[in-house]
């Protein structure tokens, strides 16, 4: 753990370290204030950076965020090996993107938590109306914020939602995060078990398909930018899987990517 307040990474390590022997653990946990030693790791989470607070949205942390995501980069600049990072601060796709260029780690070995969240998020929405969601399909895209890319077509065949239902469903997955945010200040139990269901695909080497945030290179017809797309996590880190999408649903990725690329020119990442 790593944390640059004095004491408090070594601290929440202990706590945890009693967490784990009373759950009978096999594991150490360990807290620095010294980024340096972050090196040669199998998977590097980066949850550093300011939250929302009721009203905001993700882009309004960007510049709160990006000198933090900057410093953290520059630490790894010229790669670190085998490590996979997965980054979770917002805007997240925005700033997957800043880390992947200041750090100049493979682009393959890095992407942001967003549709494992999301996808999660909506299934919760239907949960609420009867209807469950088996496992954790690509059901989201897009970017992790209001232009995110519900993917109508599949959810209209596989659940047999009418286009009122799925304009109620794809409404409230946009705002599920806010919500939270307004009742108790801040979203941790979604994100931190979406976290590790990806840290997992990493380490098991599963081939599972989740959706993340990834720096895309031709992709759907997309270049230089993150954005969320199906991928497939492994020790390697992620690589895309390209699904067929309604020419509706490509046309919607195309206007996140724009959003994002918009953001990105104003913070000088164009």
């Amino acid at each position: 753990l790593y944390e640059i307040v004095p004491g408090l990474p070594a601290g929440e390590a202990l706590d945890l370290q009693n967490a784990a022997e009373a759950l009978g653990l096999n594991v150490q946990v360990k807290g620095t204030g010294n980024l340096s030693l972050l090196h040669g790791l199998d998977v590097v989470i980066v949850t550093a950076g300011f939250g929302r607070t009721p009203g905001m949205s993700r882009m309004d942390l960007l510049n709160k965020n990006l000198p933090i995501i900057e410093g953290i980069a520059r630490e790894y600049a010229g790669g670190d090996g085998g490590t996979v990072f997965i980054i979770v601060t917002n805007p997240v796709d925005v700033l997957t993107y800043v880390f992947w260029r200041r750090s100049g780690v493979e682009r393959h070995r890095v992407a942001g938590l967003s549709g494992v969240l999301d996808s999660s998020r909506l299934k919760t929405i239907m949960r609420s109306r009867g209807i469950r969601v088996s496992g954790l399909s690509s059901l989201v895209l897009g970017e992790h914020g209001e232009n995110m890319v519900i993917l109508r077509n599949r959810i209209r065949e596989e659940y047999g939602l009418n286009d009122t239902e799925l304009d109620t469903v794809q409404s409230e997955t946009v705002k599920a995060a806010a919500e939270i945010i307004s009742m108790k200040g801040a979203t941790v139990h979604g994100p931190g078990a979406s976290i590790a269901r990806m840290v997992k695909a990493v380490l098991s080497d599963s081939r599972e398909i989740l959706p993340a945030s990834a720096v895309l290179n031709g992709e759907y017809g997309i270049r230089n930018v993150c954005l969320g797309v199906p991928v497939e996590p492994g020790r390697n880190g992620f690589r895309i899987v390209q699904e067929k999408l309604g020419e509706n649903e490509e046309s919607l990725l195309r206007k996140a990517a724009e959003n994002v690329s918009k953001a990105l020119e104003q913070i000088g990442y164009g």
